[in-house]
């Protein structure tokens, strides 16, 4: 039997860290000491590490990816934190989401820091990706001067060139309070959203973007009703919307308002689409690097989400629908194949 490449060695100890979102802890000294054992020195702040390589002298690329994963959940058949390989998968919480791009990636900096970079590029493994406020949008400002980003998730190392943004809604119905043994004498708030509900089905959403398509809507939470025998006059739905730069969020609320009863709330709208020039130098690189990768858009979000003035791609090992399930795996093979595309990528856009 061959011996185990580095990177896999190195994804093996990740896995076998636990690192929900907001306990990164752990997973952070291990990989500081991986990198500080190759001669770098990774800089910790809080749950965030970055760590720097080349002559500073051009542009900068930032490779990123998060260390945080969801909760284990139910149905595993093998040890979600043994990190075991089995027919050239290795299995494990957050092996494909995505600490085998983070694996990835701190192998690729640790080769190109062997190397005489003319710029600089970052690698950054930060926390709370899955939730929370403290990971890579508080840890960037701190990285400096970006001229491109490289987001490390699982996309079978096709190149994301655009990703949705994220749009979420209170729609709130109100109606008349009674007792259920007389509705005609009440208002049922329920039942104006229900008509919302089915007003919303029907919205026209286009126009749709080059790769992303159109605008999606999905009604994902309803509240109303306290007690069986009282009709509510009251009743709430939350909207999630996953959005395209071809309908603005404020054309958006205002086809919403003419279709609904309800009264229409925003809930968030930190998250705008984003997407990579064509001509960008990031761009270039990709494709030069890595001509085999299939651009296409992402209609989840990412930390990319948090740079966009910055070009970007996600790009990494292992499959989008295998993240966050039960005996959750990543393609070994792939994993080491993503180092060279990292490596690849970098040399491509710092060389211009």
């Amino acid at each position: 039997m061959s011996k185990p490449s580095e990177v896999q060695v190195l994804l093996q100890e990740l896995v076998r860290v636990p690192s929900l979102s907001g306990q990164e802890d752990a997973v952070l000294v291990r990989l500081a000491a991986w990198l500080r054992a190759r001669g770098l020195s990774p800089v910790v702040r809080g749950r965030n590490l970055s760590v720097r390589v080349g002559r500073g002298d051009g542009p900068t690329l930032l490779l990123h990816s998060h260390t945080d994963t969801v909760p284990v959940g139910s149905d595993w058949t093998r040890d979600p934190f043994g990190g075991k390989v089995e027919a050239g998968r290795l299995y494990g919480r957050g092996a494909n989401d995505a600490k085998g791009c983070v694996a990835a990636m701190a192998a690729a900096v640790a080769a190109l820091s062997r190397e005489d970079l003319p710029g600089t590029v970052i690698f950054a493994a930060t926390c709370e990706e899955e939730r929370g406020e403290h990971g890579f949008g508080a840890c960037h400002p701190n990285l400096g001067p970006l001229d491109g980003a490289v987001f490390g998730e699982p996309t079978g190392l096709h190149p994301a060139v655009a990703q949705r943004g994220m749009l979420l809604l209170t729609l709130t119905a109100k109606g008349v309070a009674g007792h259920a043994a007389r509705p005609h004498l009440a208002v049922n708030a329920i039942e104006a959203a229900a008509r919302d509900v089915i007003a919303l089905a029907s919205l026209d959403l286009s126009p749709e973007s080059e790769h992303l398509g159109r605008t999606t809507l999905a009604v994902t939470q309803i509240a109303g009703g306290k007690v069986h025998n009282v009709i509510p006059d009251r009743c709430e739905l939350g909207v999630d919307l996953r959005t395209v730069a071809e309908l603005p969020p404020a054309e958006l609320i205002a086809r919403i308002r003419q279709v609904v009863e309800s009264e229409v709330a925003v809930r968030s709208d930190r998250f705008h689409p984003v997407a990579t020039p064509e001509g960008s130098r990031l761009a270039r690189a990709v494709r030069a690097a890595h001509p085999e990768g299939v651009p296409f858009g992402s209609p989840t979000l990412s930390d990319w989400a948090h740079l966009p003035d910055v070009p970007g791609v996600k790009l990494g090992p292992g499959l989008s629908e295998v993240s966050h399930t039960a005996d959750e795996w990543i393609e070994v093979a792939q994993v080491e194949r993503a180092v060279e595309v990292y490596a690849a990528i970098a040399r491509a856009f710092v060389a211009g």
